[in-house]
């Protein structure tokens, strides 16, 4: 069954609806028979009711404002959307002649018009000539037309939209305005449009949570507002530069609130000067990574087993922490011109080839296509994308635009051995990320966390001698085996080691976890948790695998020694006819005994020893929960200081330089 769409609806129809929820002229409004009558000459009939029957179908106008004012009335409405939606009603109340059409445009100076399907910006608007503050937010206006906003209005709110386009915004803005939102949409670009020649007043401007990622192009776009005191960029991938504030902060210097922060004069001292490095304020962001210790993992089932475990096939198993990000800059650069060295290898072999008379691949004097490479990418990259859109869709807008693709790269800390201490991993890794909106679309989705296991067997390497006297063992001529030789016990100790084969690790994932990275996005620099995984199913602890092993070696030997019992008993060795001697023998043997409490003969019935067993597992504490230690910090600088980097980064980036160029 479809669900039904609301119809598209413009600004003006939508302030028409909330204006009928007033009831203007119903009651308790309005000039209706319920009101009682103002005149003072009323002629006296033989119809004239008496004192005590009048007014009784009539309401005073003290109780008909009651109705209108007080909260607790069953007549009250919602006010919400205008702060002169109340006074219109009491106006209504007490003076209702004066309700007209053009009073009731003239009477408002605030209009919020919130999540009412409105598509479009009308001239309706323009019918109120006294409005100074209109808000459209939770709607879905793509663009907004300046020519049909009343030119008195102060404060403009259009947050949580869909508007990508500025352009229409900006052909004639209201000369007065001070404050501008535009918030929540999806904002990639300011060109020229939010400068002072277009917004010489305004005072504050809001543009969080857009698509903006050129932090420098920005703010010179946004230092020629003469008047401009509070700024909020906020969750857009700019802010995710470790110098967003302190270079926003000294090229802004008349900045007094930055992201609903004021700005304090020694956050002005500290950054001085950092405008003037703009060569250091790089449009990447970087995040350190530190996993210190895990808990909980349980121990592997070697060392819990009773038995005797044979000397192969040796099992070594090691557990690390691994989690997905993107993948590293400096890493990608170095692919890339690793990747370029190797085409250029390529085509010199090529062309040394051709040279030679001797090219790869095709006949001499056949024509000879251009070689192509072709780079694919590491198995250890996971792309967690949505399908491609179809780009003929009609529905698909440039507000519509899908999430940038994530290719996430695994990280891991380095194989520990299972202990009693606990698993102290001490691991810390710095990445460079230069693409901000795949790393706020990352932080979004949080990051996947799992603790895993691998598992490698080891047995000694077949040689030439194994093989030969296994052929001999199955021909039936290596039976004789020559004694060994009689020696002493040092000459054993100088034997040759023992070559061991190693399987491929068997991987098993022991728990995960989904790390909330959000808060990143709305300003936070440092996030500091204690993980506790949930375990996979299918996955078994070293105690159950203990265990069922334990389970099938008893049954086994219990069935071997029922059955060599069967064969030692006296029953099994005598005859048919020796059966009632038998049964003589047993009841000589019998003695008068008290009969049994019945305590006893319940443990004693055979089903008493796995109620036993049963309470026994009830009892078992349950295990100690995964848990891991981790901390994400994204990188923000304190000072100006911290813009230079130090003398090994240069170095590195000097390298890079040089890759590159080469």
């Amino acid at each position: 069954m479809m669900m039904p769409v609301a119809s598209r609806t413009d600004a003006f129809t939508a302030f028409q609806s909330q204006l009928r929820t007033l009831c203007l002229n119903e009651f308790p409004c309005g000039s209706g028979s319920w009101r009682t009558s103002t005149e003072k000459n009323v002629s006296d009939t033989r119809f004239t009711v008496t004192l005590k029957d009048y007014g009784a179908n009539k309401e005073q106008e003290e109780a008909l404002e009651e109705f209108v004012t007080s909260k607790f009335s069953p007549y009250s409405v919602d006010y919400s959307w205008s702060d002169e939606a109340k006074g219109l009603r009491e106006i209504a109340v007490k003076s209702p002649w004066l309700i007209t059409e053009d009073f009731i445009h003239n009477h408002f100076k605030t209009l919020r018009i919130v999540d009412k399907n409105v598509h479009h910006l009308d001239t309706g608007l323009l019918k109120l000539p006294y409005l100074e503050e209109l808000t459209v937010t939770a709607n879905h206006l793509t663009t907004v037309h300046s020519q049909n906003i009343p030119k008195t209005v102060k404060v403009l709110e259009l947050v949580a939209n869909k508007i990508d386009d500025l352009e229409q915004l900006c052909e004639d803005p209201p000369p007065e305005l001070q404050h501008l939102g535009l918030g929540l949409n999806n904002i990639s670009a300011l060109h020229d449009y939010i400068t002072g020649a277009y917004w010489p007043c305004l005072l504050s401007l809001d543009l969080s949570h857009n698509n903006l990622c050129d932090l420098i192009e920005i703010i010179n776009k946004l230092s020629s507002l003469p008047k401009l005191r509070n700024l909020v960029l906020l969750g857009n991938p700019l802010a995710l530069i470790p110098g967003y504030r302190g270079f926003t902060i000294d090229s802004l210097r008349k900045l007094d609130i930055l992201d609903d922060l004021m700005i304090s004069a020694d956050e002005k001292h500290h950054f001085k000067g950092l405008a003037r490095r703009k060569e250091y304020v790089l449009d990447e962001a970087k995040m350190t990574v530190k996993i210190s210790a895990a808990t909980g993992i349980p121990p592997p089932p070697e060392m819990l087993s009773t038995e005797e475990v044979p000397l192969y096939p040796v099992t070594t198993r090691t557990y690390y922490v691994e989690f997905k990000f993107l993948e590293d800059f400096q890493s990608k650069t170095r692919a890339e011109s690793d990747n370029k060295k190797e085409q250029e290898k390529d085509k010199d072999q090529e062309k040394d080839a051709v040279a030679n008379g001797n090219p790869a691949g095709g006949d001499d004097g056949g024509d000879k296509e251009n070689p192509v490479t072709i780079t694919e990418e590491p198995s250890d990259v996971t792309s967690t994308s949505s399908p491609q859109p179809d780009p003929k869709d009609p529905t698909l807008t440039p507000s519509h635009t899908p999430p940038p693709t994530l290719k996430l790269v695994p990280y891991r800390t380095k194989g520990i051995h299972w202990t009693e201490a606990g698993f102290q991993f001490q691991y810390s890794q710095d990445i460079v990320i230069d693409d901000l909106p795949a790393l706020k679309e990352y932080f979004k989705k949080g990051m996947e966390l799992s603790i895993k296991e691998d598992k490698i067997l080891s047995r000694p390497a077949e040689t030439e001698e194994s093989t030969e006297e296994s052929k001999g063992g199955k021909d039936g001529k290596g039976k004789d085996k020559p004694p060994p030789p009689t020696g002493d016990k040092k000459k054993k100790k100088k034997e040759p080691e023992v070559e061991l084969v190693h399987s491929p690790p068997e991987v098993s994932v022991l728990g995960t976890y989904t790390l909330e990275l959000a808060e990143f996005i709305e300003g936070e620099y440092m996030i500091d948790e204690t993980c506790t995984c949930k375990g996979q199913e299918g996955t078994t602890t070293g105690e159950e695998e203990v265990l069922k092993e334990e389970d099938d070696g008893t049954d086994s030997k219990k069935d071997k020694k029922k059955k060599k019992e069967r064969s030692d008993s006296p029953k099994g060795k005598k005859g048919k006819g020796d059966g009632k001697e038998s049964k003589e023998g047993k009841d000589k043997g019998k003695k008068p005994a008290s009969k049994p409490d019945k305590k006893e003969s319940k443990a004693k019935r055979p089903g008493s020893g796995k109620s036993q067993h049963s309470d026994e597992e009830e009892e078992k504490p349950p295990p100690p929960p995964l848990t891991v230690s981790i901390s994400v910090e994204l990188h923000h600088w304190k000072t100006a200081q911290e813009s230079i980097p130090s003398q090994t980064v240069m170095e590195k980036m000097a390298l890079l330089e040089e890759t590159i160029h080469e």
